[in-house]
């Protein structure tokens, strides 16, 4: 599999297995993917990769290091460093700036040019090769801004071919692409059941198909944030703390939209432990979100498609859940275990069922580059596979309850089902399993 993956997917493939204990996990895997990618050859991996990561330490930026690296550049007119970058456009004075956090400044003159070559900056921000000069007479209403960009080489795709992956993906039997799914994501396919596998791409809904409600209890140490956190840029994870509805919505004050509008992924992290300020507002606006796809704060009312993952700890007893628990929905905050809210979940991910990560539990094979499995995933929320094959099927209740199937409880059932083939069939020919 290994050696048709790479023949068929030439240049968008990493052998997995390099990519872990490299000693530089404060970056993205994303962005050590490029890196390897891109400076490391199979015949001398181990000396390539001894000058990447030579190269990460003498330009990554660390936070304590900030106003150091602000008076470098001041002093020497001139630097290179590895960063994100994010770049926006301040309306009033028709220009675009550039913020980036290693240095703490946020109003970093950047070329036109480079914010239209990679639109991306101007959605959540890329990282890769800056190269900042220092100029005082730069001034923008009276005020000096001297930290600009001269060039910026990105650690991500930034031009992709998506209808030549959906092509590609006949030349590989179901299982076979179902393995390269589970080793893309960083996981090794090997030790896991086929059921195993397939709870573990569900992780992936989210990322693959708008405005999806999920929710995942289990142990800990199964790795429920792992996925997010390294394999797509588009998803954001809120990791405790304060969770208001200016972050996740709409600031009143500034008009700028909160996270739920801007990734396609919001993952609620540690949920039972996330402070949410003003409860009663917050499940309001939420669940006319979760419902409608839009929100509204004061006169505003915004259409997004932000998937949202509410991801949280449950105590187990064998391989189920303890039987300590009333329901499955105890480990959430008491303001969440209301009808309203649990009604509009399209689906609970068994925690209990997905093994504890070990050291063998990461891929050790080849795999889909993060970033170019990032952008596939974030391309393929614009499909519909399922067109192909809604006259093959039909829901049927066998339940034999009073409520029956209600119409969120189909809408939750395509939903799931429409992510799962965009994963496993973006073509749309669903094929036998071999």
């Amino acid at each position: 599999m290994n050696t048709k993956l790479k023949e068929v997917f030439k240049g968008k493939v990493v052998n997995k297995a390099h990519t872990l204990n490299t000693g530089v996990d404060e970056f993205p895997r994303y962005v050590l993917e490029y890196l390897i990618d891109n400076f490391c050859s199979e015949e001398t991996f181990y000396a390539d990769m001894g000058k990447v990561i030579l190269r990460l330490k003498e330009n990554f930026v660390h936070g304590a290091e900030a106003e150091k690296i602000r008076h470098f550049i001041r002093e020497n007119r001139h630097h290179t460093l590895i960063a994100n970058m994010e770049a926006r456009l301040v309306e009033t004075e028709d220009k675009y700036w550039a913020s980036i956090s290693a240095i703490n400044e946020s109003f970093v003159n950047i070329p036109e040019s480079i914010v239209n070559q990679y639109p991306m900056l101007l959605s959540g921000g890329m990282w890769g090769t800056l190269e900042l000069t220092y100029d005082e007479t730069e001034i923008h209403n009276k005020k000096i801004r001297p930290f600009k960009i001269v060039e910026f080489t990105p650690f991500q795709v930034s031009v992709i071919n998506q209808q030549d992956y959906i092509d590609k993906r006949s030349r590989f039997a179901t299982d076979e692409w179902v393995d390269v799914l589970v080793n893309s994501c960083g996981l090794n396919p090997d030790k896991l059941t086929r059921r195993q596998k397939l709870l573990y791409l569900c992780r992936c809904i989210p990322l693959v198909e708008t405005n999806v409600n999920l929710i995942e209890l289990g142990p800990r140490e199964t790795g429920k944030t792992y996925l997010y956190r390294n394999i797509s840029y588009y998803a954001h994870v809120l990791s405790g703390g304060k969770a208001t509805p200016s972050q996740l919505f709409i600031n009143l004050n500034t008009g700028k939209i909160g996270v739920v509008g801007t990734r396609d992924c919001v993952v609620f992290d540690e949920i039972a432990n996330t402070d949410f300020t003003d409860t009663k507002s917050f499940v309001s606006i939420m669940q006319a979100y979760m419902q409608d796809a839009k929100f509204s704060r004061g006169k505003k009312e915004i259409l997004a498609f932000g998937s949202l993952v509410f991801v949280g700890n449950l105590d187990v007893q064998g391989n189920l859940p303890h039987e300590k628990y009333y329901h499955l929905f105890e480990p959430l905050p008491d303001f969440l275990q209301v009808t309203a809210f649990l009604d509009r979940i399209h689906g609970y991910l068994p925690g209990w069922e997905i093994p504890k990560l070990t050291p063998e539990s990461y891929a050790k094979d080849y795999g889909f580059i993060t970033d170019y499995f990032c952008e596939i995933m974030h391309e393929l929320r614009r499909t519909d596979p399922m067109n192909a094959i809604r006259s093959r099927f039909e829901l049927v209740d066998r339940g034999g309850t009073g409520r029956g199937v209600s119409g969120r409880d189909q809408r939750a059932i395509m939903k799931l089902a429409s992510g799962l083939m965009k994963l496993i069939y973006p073509d749309g020919k669903v094929s036998i399993c071999k």
